[in-house]
């Protein structure tokens, strides 16, 4: 998508992502969370999409431990779901992580577990990009909100 500019974050735009995050509450509902999401921004690696020069997309890639990249962090706003936004920003940091020698790249979700129609979206996403479950464990979120690790080799 040649419309779509990919930006490292600055501060600038922390406003924007904000109100991302506020358009989402479906996948992002939990307000400790979501200050956390926008503290690590500038903390941790992380892109904006830009496109019609609007911030419509962030992600945030850390790397827990040496040659393992997580995506800790990634949103589109609404109005831009199922326009390719959120696959350029993925490559985006899988290109940093096999720059820096990455092995894999894993993500966290709520597994398919839980009946959330929302998450299901989300799962579908990423297995879309070639994502496959690693393991399912309650001990990340609790009993109630069950995680599935999805990882994806380099």
């Amino acid at each position: 998508m040649s419309d779509v500019n990919l930006l490292p974050y600055s501060p600038s735009y922390e406003q924007t992502c904000s109100n991302i995050i506020a358009a989402l509450p479906d996948w992002f509902g939990l307000p400790d969370a979501n200050a956390s999401y926008l503290e690590n921004l500038n903390k941790l690696p992380s892109w904006v999409a830009v496109k019609d020069g609007n911030v419509v997309g962030v992600i945030t890639l850390a790397e827990p431990f040496p040659g393992s990249y997580e995506i800790h962090f990634l949103a589109v706003h609404p109005d831009y779901h199922r326009q390719g936004i959120g696959k350029i920003l993925v490559e985006r940091v899988e290109k940093e992580a096999r720059m820096s020698e990455g092995n894999w790249l894993h993500v966290k979700t709520l597994s398919s577990s839980h009946p959330d129609s929302y998450y299901a979206l989300t799962r579908e996403f990423y297995y879309a990009l070639g994502f496959s479950p690693l393991y399912e464990t309650d001990t990340i979120w609790g009993l109630e909100n069950p995680a599935v690790i999805l990882i994806k080799a380099l």
